[in-house]
């Protein structure tokens, strides 16, 4: 019979719960990432017509953009498309949010996916400041959500030299200066 001493010192057993905690926390947090994606659902039976209908879906409005943001482009397709369809529905009634899709800003409209992602950044902003009138502020918000969808997506979407000309401004701190100056150029 062969027996051996194994020195466990105090110090070696603190080490093994810290241990056990941050990977509980880990497969916490992962766990909780990956349901997220499931957890928002477009709104049954909703109903869109009077000015007064679209304020109690503002919090709805801001959880698809969050899922549209958070979900690749590739992925759960059907519900990208109910998601796309209630937030296009609410965008073009609300009576506080007022989007302008301009050709010579928003120089990637053929991408489907881009220009949903602009017209969720503009609305997004818009909802959360509560500045519904300025122009600048609501064009840089859509681009630098069409940059982040693009990023995101970057293996699946084809490449678009105009949103890549934005990620360069972007990166040179001069994005919305650009903007700024179409916006002024073009009245």
């Amino acid at each position: 019979m062969i027996t051996t001493n194994i020195d466990i010192s105090d110090n070696t057993i603190h080490k093994c719960k810290k241990m056990k905690k941050l990977l509980l926390a880990g497969i916490v947090l992962f766990q909780g990432m990956c349901l997220f994606g499931q957890e928002f659902q477009v709104p049954q039976n909703y109903t869109l017509v009077k000015v007064e209908d679209y304020a109690p879906y503002e919090q709805d409005v801001l959880n698809g953009i969050k899922w549209l943001s958070g979900t690749p482009v590739n992925k759960e397709t059907d519900k990208r498309k109910e998601v796309n369809a209630f937030l296009m529905k609410w965008m073009m009634g609300s009576p506080n949010v007022k989007l302008e899709v301009r050709q010579d800003v928003v120089t990637f409209i053929s991408s489907p996916d881009l220009l949903m992602g602009f017209l969720c950044g503009w609305t997004k902003y818009s909802l959360e400041t509560k500045n519904y009138t300025d122009k600048l502020k609501g064009n840089l918000a859509g681009i630098e959500n069409a940059i982040d969808i693009y990023q995101k997506n970057k293996s699946i979407l084809p490449k678009d030299k105009n949103i890549e000309k934005y990620i360069k401004l972007q990166s040179k701190g001069k994005l919305e200066e650009e903007i700024a100056k179409i916006l002024k150029k073009n009245g």
